[in-house]
């Protein structure tokens, strides 16, 4: 029975096959000349996008981070020195509502603080501000009985402004940082940005 053209062709190829040996010899002449080539070729094109991946990564999040902390850092700073150099109070109250009464200049309203209130800190007044450059009333409270006078900023919380803020409401920690030998508290709370000084002698840790 004559073959098909097909199976000559098969039965053609298959003569010229290597023996075991000849195999075994040809993939170690391979592997000592192609693998670390072909290797570094197959893995640059990924370590490429990787390091791009990264890059982009850090240079996307790194000056989030980067601004967060520079401007929690200006405003403790700016805090703590008016603290140290306080100026006369211009209004003297207990209430909150007398607050409210004489700072009517201000783009928002003055509130009372969960956290303030929880510390048992009593108002005594406040006079007019700025907190990096933007308006705030800036109170004095204590504690009942004391001399101390803590400093409490209020002002509109501008996010492009103070940019990332722990917020009260979303059950964030207070930001604490220790400026000229003072502890500045900043949060953000019934949408305003409130900082508080405090001296770390008289805090309850």
């Amino acid at each position: 029975m004559s073959k098909s053209l097909k199976q000559s062709i098969v039965d053609k190829l298959e003569s010229y096959s290597l023996s075991d040996e000849q195999l075994h010899e040809l993939e170690s002449l391979a592997d000592q000349a192609v693998p670390e080539t072909v290797r570094r070729i197959s893995i640059f094109p990924f370590a490429i996008a990787g390091a791009v991946a990264a890059f982009f990564l850090i240079f996307l999040l790194a000056p989030l981070i980067i601004e967060s902390d520079d401007v929690r850092e200006r405003i403790a700073m700016e805090v703590a020195k008016n603290h140290i150099k306080l100026k006369p109070l211009e209004v003297e109250t207990s209430t909150i509502k007398g607050i409210r009464d004489y700072f009517k200049k201000l783009d928002f309203v003055p509130v009372s603080s969960t956290l303030v209130s929880q510390s048992g800190l009593e108002l005594i007044g406040g006079r007019y501000c700025s907190l990096q450059g933007i308006t705030a009333a800036q109170l004095r409270v204590r504690k009942p009985g004391e001399s101390d006078v803590q400093t409490l900023y209020q002002t509109e919380y501008t996010e492009d402004v103070f940019k990332n803020m722990p917020v009260m409401e979303e059950g964030e920690d207070p930001v604490e940082i220790f400026v000229k030998g003072i502890k500045v508290k900043i949060w953000v709370e019934k949408g305003l940005l409130f900082a508080l000084t405090e001296l770390p002698d008289n805090s309850n840790e």
